[in-house]
């Protein structure tokens, strides 16, 4: 937003230096991004008019006129194509000074041998507008001799202001002003509204109907008749310019002016072209097409908001009119458009159509529905007093669901608690009511809220208005007062971040990608149709490149960032990462969101090593034992078994289990899959859910180390080749009672020796006593009664033992 000073000081009454009033703002929260000098003083540049053109005998482009600046004639060569006699235009005398002239004063000069006594000049010349096609065309009431500077000021400071999405009212110069005024004391002084009405009643002249109530709740407007298109005031021009906006003509330029004025974009239609003389806001049929005033013809969607006549859309509500209504220099009768739009609807409509301007980039923030009569009154007042036009009696104004006001109640209290200040409640009375805030004072304070506000919601909100009017930089420094609370993380945070910690000290780097995938990603898993794993929740305007659905797995995120690495030559890969999946539920519901922990292991384990004859790849019992190295630091007994799953290799996954209850999957994933994301060789993955560990994990007890010896003993069972090894153990460990210290696994035989079908798993046992050293006979009465009930539960047989 490009705020000109001149134009700023119209509305409010301040008396401060620019530099200090951008500081003032930024530290309010309306930054001053930049500061800008435009043009130059102008010194010596009058109204000069045009008392005779002559031919000049030495160039066929050229002409010499006689101009009359307010004391004399002069003669000057001039090439414009609109010279003409009795026109009146910007004279620079010899002398003068001003910001097209490329340093010091201007001298007379001859051109093709004609002496030239001063200079026409052009409006880009004098910095007024960017037209450099002509000289400027001066009003006819203008006297000669008049000094330019005092119809349109050439010199200004613009401040480049950024507007924050929540304060759209701030996107006008009224609404700046009012941030000027309420922080400085000065008095705001509002634009008049006031109109000069006469003729037939506007609703005589034109009919408006709201088909679409939701996307437009209010549609004002005001009828002018006998108007006279031409160039607007060079005032008008010169604040445009300041803007950033293009000047047309006085009735399109008094559309933009107000706009910026008041942050109410219109439209001006030309009522003739408009079949019935009907404006119809509706949405658009289905391929209904429209040529927009940038000469681009846009087919529409039935979810397109368009102001259209009785036959055919003559604009796109709220973002740019279209060429069929558009005013022309045969203009006579004017329907001026005000309204307030859903911001929702314009927001899409222009992303969708890809167009955006000055209208739709306030309309999406949300305008005032309250400011659409006084947009459409200012506008007919302007067009009444610069472009000749009759203002039609009365007003058109559909408004069938009216606002009602917020009202909020502020404790003054609760202010100064979470502000560190010690103001009163007649000051915090004082800085609201000149934010335009209405309070009724009392216990609290109860405060109605303008409509052009809807920013402020809650208590809070009123607070940081105090606050930031008050001075930020004002609030001396101060401890909080605190509410004994006990910082630090919570037992689940530390348990979490110990998972974190001991993935990241087995060597793994840990990943962080989108929470998207693509459904087609499934496919590739192969995750049947009955899995939760296909509950994926669709992404609504999804990125390209993210994925359109909520991720139900990490593996596919995983995978490609192992085909990344993979192809920048990093075949060796150790990651995981801890995110959430979401898992779908009925409509109306929100998604079910579990975290998770994945780990991706391919390639060599560790860094290659030249004093390593062979690297050793990574395997199943790496993933298996990163995975009981996190259950053995959260203290959680962890059991696996056979799980098939469709993205991994048969007969190499395990399922995890806590008390019965699966809770991960472990497992090589399948070559096939692996081939599907352009990967090759092996890969192992696993995923966990992170929740039934921390609930299972318990608090580390310790045991004074045992004074007396234990006494261990090797040990190998034949079982059924099917039997998982982990249930044996988890038998043994049952069976030892007290007594039996530990039971560990240590080797797996099929051979030979070992009859088919069947299978050896050797462990090795630790019997002991905290009461005393145990006997051999105590230690083997304990192991023979263990294998009996092996051979009687799970029918192993003793292969052998040795004793250590």
């Amino acid at each position: 937003m490009r705020v000109s000073l001149e134009w700023l000081s119209d509305y409010v009454e301040y008396s401060m230096p620019p530099g200090k009033l951008a500081d003032l703002l930024s530290l309010s929260g309306t930054a001053v991004d930049r500061v800008i000098e435009m043009g130059a003083e102008t010194t010596g540049v009058v109204v000069g008019e045009v008392l005779e053109v002559k031919d000049h005998p030495n160039a066929d482009k050229l002409k010499i006129a006689v101009v009359y600046d307010g004391f004399e004639n002069h003669e000057i060569v001039c090439g414009a194509p609109n010279l003409f006699v009795g026109m009146k235009s910007a004279f620079a005398r010899v002398g003068a000074s001003f910001s097209g002239l490329s340093g010091g004063k201007l001298k007379g000069a001859k051109i093709r041998g004609i002496a030239s006594d001063g200079m026409l000049c052009s409006g880009a010349e004098l910095g007024i507008n960017d037209d450099a096609s002509g000289i400027l065309e001066l009003g006819e009431g203008t006297p000669p001799g008049t000094n330019l500077s005092d119809i349109a000021p050439t010199r200004d400071v613009i401040f480049d202001l950024e507007i924050t999405p929540n304060r759209p009212d701030c996107m006008s110069m009224l609404g700046v002003a009012r941030e000027v005024a309420a922080l400085t004391g000065a008095r705001l002084v509002p634009p008049s509204y006031e109109c000069n009405e006469s003729g037939s009643p506007a609703g005589d002249l034109a009919k408006v109907i709201i088909e679409d109530l939701e996307g437009c709740p209010r549609y004002s407007a005001r009828v002018m008749t006998g108007i006279e298109i031409g160039p607007s005031p060079l005032w008008m021009q010169r604040r445009l310019v300041a803007a950033g906006l293009r000047p047309i003509n006085n009735v399109v330029d008094i559309t933009n002016y107000v706009l910026i004025e008041l942050g109410q974009p219109l439209h001006a239609f030309d009522l003739d072209l408009l079949a019935e003389n009907t404006i119809v806001v509706r949405k658009a049929d289905f391929g209904e097409q429209i040529t927009t005033l940038d000469g681009v013809e846009r087919q529409l969607d039935d979810k397109t908001l368009v102001i259209a006549d009785r036959k055919r859309p003559v604009a796109l509500a709220g973002i740019m009119g279209g060429e069929d209504s558009e005013v022309s220099g045969d203009s006579t009768r004017i329907l001026i458009e005000s309204a307030h739009f859903d911001p929702t609807s314009i927001y899409l409509t222009s992303k969708r159509l890809g167009i955006r301007s000055e209208s739709s980039s306030r309309f999406e923030r949300g305008s005032d529905p309250e400011a659409a009569p006084h947009g459409a009154a200012r506008a007919a007042r302007l067009m009444n007093q610069l472009a000749g036009g009759t203002i039609s009696r009365g007003e058109i104004d559909v408004y069938p669901r009216r606002t009602v006001p917020v009202t909020i109640d502020l404790r003054p209290s609760r202010a100064n608690e979470i502000l560190g200040t010690r103001m009163t409640t007649d000051e915090m009375a004082g800085i609201l009511e000149g934010l335009e805030i209405a309070v009724e004072k009392g216990e609290k304070l109860r405060t109605t809220v303008p409509s052009f506000r809807w920013d402020l919601e809650r208590e809070i909100d009123l607070i940081e208005e105090i606050g930031r009017i008050y001075g930020l930089d004002k609030i001396e420094e101060a401890i909080p007062v605190g509410g004994g609370l006990n910082a630090g993380l919570t037992r689940k945070q530390k348990l979490i971040g110990s998972i974190d910690d001991t993935l990241l000290a087995q060597g793994l780097s840990e990943v962080v990608v989108y929470s998207f995938m693509n459904e087609s990603d499934l496919d590739l898993l192969r995750i049947p149709s009955y899995n939760p794993m296909r509950r994926a929740l669709p992404v609504i305007n999804p990125l390209t490149e993210t994925g359109g659905v909520m991720r139900t797995t990490l593996l596919p995120g995983m995978l490609n960032t192992a085909l990344r690495n993979t192809n920048r030559g990093n075949r060796d890969i150790a990651i995981f990462e801890r995110g959430r999946v979401f898992l779908s539920n009925d409509p109306g519901e929100l998604p079910e969101e579990i975290e998770v922990v994945g780990i991706l292991l391919a390639g060599v384990r560790g860094l290659k090593n030249w004093s390593v004859e062979t690297n050793e790849n990574y395997d199943f019992f790496d993933l298996k034992g990163i995975m009981e190295n996190i259950s053995d630091v959260l203290g959680v007994s962890v059991s696996y078994k056979p799980e098939d799953r469709a993205y991994l290799a048969p007969g190499r996954s395990a399922g995890m289990f806590i008390d019965g209850d699966m809770v991960g999957v472990i497992g090589q994933l399948h070559p096939e899959i692996a081939g599907s994301y352009g990967l090759d060789g092996e890969y192992y993955f696993g995923e966990f859910m992170t929740g039934p560990l921390v609930e299972a994990s318990r608090e580390n007890t310790y045991k004074k180390v045992g004074r007396f010896p234990n006494v261990k003993v090797d040990i190998a069972l034949i079982v059924e080749e099917t039997l998982p090894a982990s249930t044996v153990l988890e038998k043994l460990t049952d069976l030892g009672a007290e007594l039996l210290v530990s039971a560990r696994l240590f080797d797996v035989y099929q051979g030979n020796q070992i009859p088919g079908g069947k299978k050896s798993l050797a462990f090795a046992l630790e019997f002991g006593s905290a009461d005393g050293t145990l006997t051999d006979e105590q230690a083997h009465g304990e192991l023979e009664r263990i294998i009996k009930e092996m051979e009687n539960g799970l029918g192993a047989e003793l292969r052998g033992r040795i004793n250590l």
